[in-house]
């Protein structure tokens, strides 16, 4: 039985859909694969704590384990779960999975750091002087992005063409760092694209198990 560790009694300023554990939540629903969850008290310290810095060495969520074997970073496991089942993800070793790879590493690594950094600023650090001063900046970098992300997405449904993969889940759930609406209603391809998978049961399940947490019926039936 796959285990995905999840964080819960986060600080109340922090959105729970902005945590990274909804993408493995997502991936496990869409790819069909069965899982329980560790839920993971991240104010008092269980993140920290050395029986899951064994899974997870950074200390930080998501984390995954499959019997013996042990995973981290939400990327990898998200392929990982969708590999598992081989769903929503396409063959290796093809030009279909290169694209796949390409859409997974620019979510991550171009798309994500713009928002992410605008979501620190407009949110955590909101108060503090370089915020201030920094968000503008980063309000004009995340628009470019969105801004490329708006064209690719013109004619396609999702990253990949018209079939769901797990690049939308890391997508999906990157664009969850948004908090000013108008920013996305300048992209409305993007605007369209997060409705469309936001819509999907996959993300409502996973989402509603990650915002309920331990105590929830819906977190005692995983």
């Amino acid at each position: 039985m796959v285990t995905i560790y999840v964080a819960h009694n986060v600080p109340p300023f922090l959105p729970r859909h902005v945590l990274r554990d909804l993408r493995a939540l997502w991936a496990a629903e869409e790819a069909g694969v069965p899982y329980e969850i560790h839920w993971l008290d991240s104010i008092g310290g269980d993140t920290k704590a050395a029986a899951y810095l064994s899974v997870h060495p950074f200390g930080i969520v998501p984390a995954l384990s499959d019997g013996d074997f042990k995973l981290f970073e939400s990327g990898a496991i998200v392929g990982y779960l969708c590999d598992k089942t081989g769903k929503c993800i396409p063959a290796p070793r093809t030009k279909e999975r290169a694209l796949y790879d390409q859409w997974c590493f620019a979510t991550l690594n171009t798309v994500e750091p713009a928002l992410l950094q605008l979501f620190i600023a407009s949110v955590i650090a909101k108060d503090a002087a370089w915020a201030k001063e920094r968000a503008p900046q980063l309000r004009d970098l995340s628009a470019a992005r969105l801004a490329v992300l708006d064209a690719h997405l013109a004619n396609r449904a999702y990253l990949l063409g018209q079939d769901f993969s797990g690049a939308d889940v890391l997508m999906g759930q990157v664009l969850n760092f948004i908090v000013d609406s108008t920013l996305i209603d300048g992209a409305p391809h993007v605007k369209a694209y997060q409705t469309r998978v936001r819509s999907r049961p996959g993300y409502v399940r996973a989402a509603a198990v990650q915002a309920a947490g331990p105590k929830s019926a819906a977190a005692a039936a995983r």
